[in-house]
């Protein structure tokens, strides 16, 4: 799990800035290494900084974020927007403590890229993908398949992340974004090189131009070696590695006087396994703040275009769903899910599933400022299906999926047969209707039958719904159109033998 040393030349080529990456030969977790030029200059400039700054150290900075997932160039292969909404989430739950929160652009959260050069890329097709693609004004994340061979990578004022390291649980996201805003791997020198961890440490390690000072632990150069943070314990663990039961390596490390000591599995910059912790320390929490709030030496400044979150999503907001419900039949291959809107929701993520207890899912898809989604794959005939739908915002990805209304449909095969039309004659009249009149149903059954009755507007919505008994012989129905307005509606008597569908135009 070493990152393997890229050579000056090809560096030089990939006009390399800061938090440089390596060439790795295996998957790898963080491809970045080395010190952000803005952190050299953090380092000796500290006060300086902050004076130029002022202001309050306590107010929550926001950052813009465009999203953009890549796929094949078949358009095939992409991050589901669903889980890099939750990925962001995530990350913010990992800044809350740094009072940094990520929001997504209003109007530009997501881009689609088709590509395969850059959905699986090394060193050049990264550059490649970042030059075409970065937007200015906000930190960009690429989700790509395989970025270099690893999880992840900072660099060239942006992020690329792995759709395979982005799960439930993961820091990926997080540990890239602190990379970003100036951080290093408190371990940093030591990428890329392999070391007998019971012998004492060198006072520096990594080949040049990356040679860097070691840190002791004794705190007397933690100013100069390492991380240039001091309260962040030294660390010499370049691969992932698990925790003890204290949150500590297991590996027993010794530092360039001999004394011995356990790296912090807490630390986010760190390569400890994800259950170990997530913290940043508070010297990392006011690098990260001050490079927010800085125009000088690579700062990002430019980022921080308001001072107040937008509009969000009433946490007790459920998406109330339209249709198909209340065990409604549709065709099990070509069939459109309704639901109505949400204040302030911008994003939905629909999900179906086989059993009411949510499992499994058979479907899952998250569409932007559109409240129906068709779906024409995936599902199984002959099945009752549940169904719910999650409402986000660019500035509200966070919001709880157990309170949401949950729905019950029905799946058949109406193409291949329609039982119900040979057993039922039906005439709809006066068609069209004048708004106010009733139209009359003419139900002419072979035998007695439970049925539904549905009118649906134009838009899919449903309008009324009733439950019939029919008799052998005439059936007469009236359908007030009192409460519908001037348009054209679908009527559909449906139950196990199929669907009638008729179409009435109601006018003024």
């Amino acid at each position: 799990m070493r990152l393997k040393i890229y050579s000056v030349m090809a560096a030089l080529l990939l006009q390399s800035v800061a938090a440089l990456a390596q060439q790795p030969q295996e998957k790898e977790w963080c491809g970045t290494r080395g010190i952000d030029p803005w952190l050299e200059y953090y380092r000796t400039h500290r006060e300086a900084i902050a004076a130029e700054r002022g202001g309050d150290d306590t107010a929550w900075l926001y950052v813009p974020v465009t999203m953009q997932i890549t796929g094949s160039d078949a358009g095939s292969g992409y991050y589901p927007l669903e889980q890099a909404i939750q990925s962001v989430c995530q990350m913010n739950e990992h800044f809350a403590q740094a009072k940094i929160r990520f929001y997504l652009v209003e109007g530009d959260p997501v881009r689609y890229l088709n590509n395969s050069d850059w959905h699986n890329h090394e060193w050049d097709g990264g550059a490649d993908l970042i030059e075409n693609n970065r937007i200015p004004n906000r930190l960009n994340t690429f989700i790509v398949a395989d970025p270099a061979g690893n999880c992840g990578y900072s660099w060239m004022d942006a992020i690329v992340m792995s759709k395979n390291c982005s799960g439930p649980g993961n820091r990926t996201w997080a540990h890239e974004a602190g990379h970003h805003l100036s951080l290093p791997h408190p371990f940093v020198g030591w990428e890329g090189t392999t070391w007998d961890y019971s012998q004492p440490a060198p006072l520096f390690t990594g080949d040049a131009p990356w040679e860097h000072e070691v840190e002791k632990t004794d705190g007397s150069n933690c100013y100069q070696g390492g991380d240039y943070f001091c309260d962040t314990k030294p660390d010499y663990l370049n691969y992932r590695w698990p925790c003890n039961g204290n949150s500590e390596s297991q590996t027993v490390q010794h530092d360039p006087n001999n004394v011995a000591f356990r790296s912090d599995g807490k630390l986010i910059m760190g390569y400890s396994s994800d259950e170990c912790g997530a913290v940043f320390t508070p010297e990392q929490i006011t690098a990260m703040r001050e490079n927010l709030q800085s125009t000088s030496q690579g700062g990002h400044a430019e980022y921080l275009q308001v001072t107040e979150p937008g509009v969000e999503i009433d946490d007790e907001a459920i998406v109330h769903l339209a249709m198909p419900i209340d065990s409604q039949t549709v065709q099990f291959n070509n069939f459109t899910l309704h639901w109505n809107p949400v204040p302030n929701a911008t994003f939905y993520a629909v999900e179906i599933f086989l059993f009411p207890n949510l499992t499994p899912r058979l479907f899952y898809q998250t569409v932007y400022n559109q409240t129906s989604i068709t779906v024409t794959k995936g599902i199984p005939n002959n099945r009752n299906l549940y169904w719910r739908v999650r409402a986000y915002s660019e500035w509200d990805l966070c919001q709880p999926a157990d309170i949401q209304e949950l729905g019950v449909f029905k799946t058949k095969n109406f193409s291949a047969t329609n039982d119900l039309e040979s057993s039922v004659l039906a005439e709809l009249s006066p068609n069209p209707v004048a708004a106010g009149f009733p139209a009359k149903l003419l139900l002419n059954a072979d035998e007695n039958m439970e049925a539904a009755l549905i009118i649906t507007d134009a838009s899919g919505r449903q309008c009324q719904r009733q439950n019939l008994s029919l008799s052998f012989g005439e059936n007469l129905l009236e359908i007030p159109t009192d409460a519908l307005q001037a348009g054209l509606y679908t009527i559909s008597l449906q139950n196990e033998k199929g669907t009638i569908i008729k179409r009435l135009a109601v006018t003024e």
